[in-house]
């Protein structure tokens, strides 16, 4: 029975491992396997369910969200069969829910998971940060630019002055700083990790290049996410 459990203890950290990249790098195809199920939603609830029966409590994957992440879904429930929208918004709500419950219950039920967790975030920064800064260095037209500082401006009409906002893989540059001020913190974990002088260099290295991506979004939120951040990481260290 060990190595059974083993696989099934496994499942989870995969799953995590390709929302991770997926998200990142968009390496799974968008197209359904069947209905409207992609890899990535067949992916995410197989974590929690493998999460729920190496761990089958309920504590497992309690947290103080849960009224408002219940409320939440209600209203998109609501929102969609009863103001007839479509129901991609849905879709997605649910797979990030699931994602949510996917990161609680395995850090509830494996406690060093976040050893593994953390390489895998900085893998994932890594790839949206060289995105970003590839298509801002290589002046790839995202169809979102800024002027100034933070004033947006039609890419078309916005002049020689304008200057592009990534959006590495996501829709638009909103969602990748989301992404990277979520994550980068996670990846420099992964120092901890590491004894050799150098390999934590490295590490740094990666967590400043997902903060310097933040800045290529000109995301405002973004960028006042991302100093909160580093200075809640600077007192923490």
């Amino acid at each position: 029975m060990a190595p059974v459990r083993a696989t099934v203890q496994a499942v989870p950290l995969v799953a995590t491992a390709i929302v991770m990249l997926d998200a990142a790098t968009d390496f799974f195809p968008d197209a359904p396997l069947v209905g409207v199920i992609t890899p990535v939603r067949l992916a995410v609830p197989a974590g929690p369910v493998a999460t729920a029966v190496t761990a089958p409590r309920l504590a497992t994957f309690r947290t103080r969200l849960d009224p408002a992440i219940a409320l939440l879904l209600l209203g998109a429930v609501a929102t969609t069969y009863v103001g007839g929208h479509p129901g991609a918004p849905l879709r997605a709500l649910m797979t990030a829910l699931a994602t949510f419950y996917l990161l609680v219950g395995i850090r509830r039920a494996q406690p060093e998971s976040w050893r593994a967790v953390a390489p895998l975030a900085a893998a994932a920064v890594a790839a949206a940060a060289t995105s970003a800064f590839a298509q801002v260095t290589n002046e790839v037209p995202t169809g979102f630019c800024r002027t100034g500082l933070f004033t947006d401006v039609d890419c078309d009409s916005g002049g020689p002055g304008s200057m592009i906002r990534a959006t590495g893989t996501f829709a638009n540059p909103n969602l990748l700083a989301a992404f990277l001020v979520l994550l980068t913190p996670i990846a420099l974990l992964t120092a901890v990790t590491v004894a050799e002088r150098t390999a934590r260099v490295a590490v740094v290295s990666v967590g400043l290049v997902g903060y310097g991506a933040v800045l290529t979004t000109f995301s405002r939120a973004g960028c006042v996410a991302a100093a909160a951040g580093l200075l809640v990481l600077g007192g923490a260290y």
